[in-house]
């Protein structure tokens, strides 16, 4: 049974779908920072390494282009975690919208299931209440139909 709640319902339903995806792509990103993250580390690790067996070469340069890197990613993973963070409030209220919402329109169709068993309960009332008036008796005798000759 339909009620006034179902396309809000379908439209809040939507909405945390939305909102899912939403998270999950942020996840997503948030995984691949950590791992762009841990190479540039392993990367840095390598190079020093290389740096440590060489007094000649200097990675001055190249430490500092991926230091700025691993700072950057590290901006991103923050922007993305408070994104996540924004997303999943979202999630917990529309949660909530939703279940205040189906059990508006629950509440609906009890109301509705049980304006219906009344009307059918006053019809079955009324139908009893007729057949229990005794019907007006003539005092005559009872009269036989006789059909017309042919």
């Amino acid at each position: 049974m339909k009620t006034p709640f179902d396309t809000v319902l379908r439209m809040r339903r939507r909405e945390i779908d939305r909102t899912r995806i939403a998270i999950h792509m942020e996840t997503t990103r948030l995984t691949e920072i950590d791992q762009q993250s841990r190479a540039l580390e392993e990367e840095l690790a390598r190079e020093y390494e290389v740096c440590a067996q060489s007094w000649a070469a200097s990675a001055e340069a190249f430490v500092r282009r991926r230091m700025s890197q691993q700072a950057d990613l590290m901006a991103q993973r923050v922007v993305v975690s408070e994104q996540i963070g924004r997303l999943r409030r979202e999630a917990i209220d529309a949660y909530g919208s939703q279940h205040v919402l189906e059990n508006a329109a629950e509440a609906f169709r009890t109301g509705h299931r049980r304006q219906q068993s009344r009307a059918e309960q006053r019809e079955a009332d009324d139908l009893c209440a007729a057949r229990a008036i005794p019907a007006p008796r003539a005092a005559a005798a009872p009269t036989v139909l006789q059909l017309p000759p042919r």
